[in-house]
């Protein structure tokens, strides 16, 4: 069967505000998810990359889509209607993994009864029916829960941190969505168990043929299991780059700081450097570059030049004035 080389989602100069007062926090983004691509979003703490992405599902009740265009499957979501829109999208056509395993399954209910309530809700399985049952355990096993028909009859509480997230991934592919979204998904989880969980996304969505958008801080989990990467800082995207040639091209120098920050094998001790400065949260309406008071390469220009935007939609895209990583 022939993959569509549309785009599965595009945003064109999408901006998001909050709800009350209308405050600007995220402007600008321009960027496609191609179908059966795996799409990440890099940012510190404060970026606005899980605000923005969850408004833009409809994920968010406080902020909304407050400028641009944003196209699932070739259909644009109204602008009035967005929010309502991506809402019955949800559970459906478009999966998320949220970043606690911890807060996000019913402590009340056994698992099963949660895998065949998604079944349900996305492709009318009666949850108490044989098909649902066995869709269920069938997606356990595939996620590497041992025992699946076991686990189907336990609580939440009676697996590990890592355990609960592959649940909440069951769960997720239950519902045979085409755009997976995990945001943070491991953020509760030690290190060794993140790269388990991170490489279980890919090999589903490898397996399945989903698109997958996934949300992390961590520049170096991204660069290893991505196919491209988008990067937020203070409300504004400034790079869209390939995720394996990070090391090998120029990228915006917010990107390269980032980078430089890792340790990885191939660098010493001298070589990681961390970014001067304090990070710029979301929201606050510079007029150029956020990242100008922290970079070694910024001009005067820096401060009050706009930020171009990736209007052309180009798979690869530096905001920086003065043309680093373009």
């Amino acid at each position: 069967m022939s993959v569509r080389d549309d785009p599965l989602l595009r945003l064109d100069r999408v901006s998001v505000a909050l709800r009350q007062g209308g405050r600007e926090m995220v402007s600008g983004v321009s960027l496609s998810v191609g179908r059966r691509e795996l799409f990440g979003i890099v940012g510190e703490s404060g970026s606005g990359k899980t605000l923005f992405t969850r408004t833009v599902f409809g994920l968010h009740d406080d902020a909304v889509v407050s400028g641009g265009e944003v196209t699932f499957d070739g259909r644009t979501m109204p602008a009035k209607s967005h929010h309502t829109e991506m809402k019955r999208l949800l559970g459906k056509r478009i999966g998320f993994i949220p970043q606690d395993p911890f807060s996000s399954l019913n402590p009340s209910m056994r698992v099963g009864a949660q895998i065949t309530e998604a079944l349900y809700l996305a492709r009318g399985l009666s949850p108490k029916s044989r098909e649902a049952r066995d869709a269920a355990i069938a997606v356990l096993a595939e996620v590497g829960i041992p025992e699946p028909d076991i686990a189907f009859r336990q609580f939440p509480d009676q697996f590990s941190g890592g355990m609960r997230q592959r649940i909440v991934i069951a769960i997720v592919l239950a519902q045979e969505p085409e755009l997976l979204i995990a945001d943070e998904p491991t953020t509760a989880l030690d290190a060794s168990t993140q790269r388990l969980i991170v490489d279980l996304i890919v090999e589903r969505s490898r397996t399945r043929g989903l698109s997958v958008i996934l949300i992390s801080h961590n520049l170096e989990l991204l660069r290893q299991s991505m196919d491209r990467i988008g990067v937020l800082y203070s409300g504004q995207f400034l790079n869209l780059f390939q995720a394996d040639q990070l090391a090998h091209q120029e990228v915006h120098p917010y990107t390269q700081a980032l980078f430089d920050c890792i340790p990885t094998k191939d660098k010493t001790l001298a070589d990681i450097r961390p970014i001067p400065g304090e990070p710029a949260g979301a929201g606050f309406g510079l007029a150029g570059c956020s990242f100008a008071d922290r970079c070694a390469f910024a001009k005067d220009r820096c401060c009050a030049t706009p930020l171009p935007i990736n209007d052309a939609g180009q798979a690869r895209f530096s905001a920086c004035i003065i043309g680093k990583g373009a």
